[in-house]
């Protein structure tokens, strides 16, 4: 139980620009999404046809609850999958820049060299 809190909060605090980051705005934004799909928001859309769903709450109110709805669902809808995939790309990006764990040489006995057209050969 430790280790998950402590897995959020890392994910929580993550620099701004992060492939975490970027995973936190998207699961929060699908978990907002599902809260009002579940709480029943779906149904207050009709503000966009002029008509309400239900006659006991005031056209403010419906229309309010229905736009939260749509703004979520389009958020939901366009934001989540960009913020998923530029996070793969960036965590891809980050992996492949120089100097991200690439082995100082390509065996024990040669260390590695920029190869401009000539054949490797061992150092003097």
């Amino acid at each position: 139980m430790k280790s998950i809190f402590g897995l959020l909060r890392r994910f929580w605090k993550a620099e701004f620009f992060s492939p975490s980051a970027f995973l936190v705005r998207a699961a929060i934004l699908a978990a907002l999404y599902a809260v009002s799909c579940a709480s029943g928001l779906q149904e207050y859309t009709t503000f966009l046809s002029g008509t309400s769903p239900n006659v006991n709450m005031s056209w403010q109110t419906a229309s309010t609850l229905g736009l939260i709805h749509l703004l979520l669902h389009f958020a939901f809808i366009l934001l989540v999958p960009i913020l998923l995939i530029t996070s793969g790309l960036l965590a891809a990006w980050n992996c492949w820049k120089p100097g991200c764990g690439l082995p100082a040489r390509a065996s024990h006995q040669y260390p590695i060299q920029a190869n401009h057209g000539e054949p490797n050969r061992p150092p003097p």
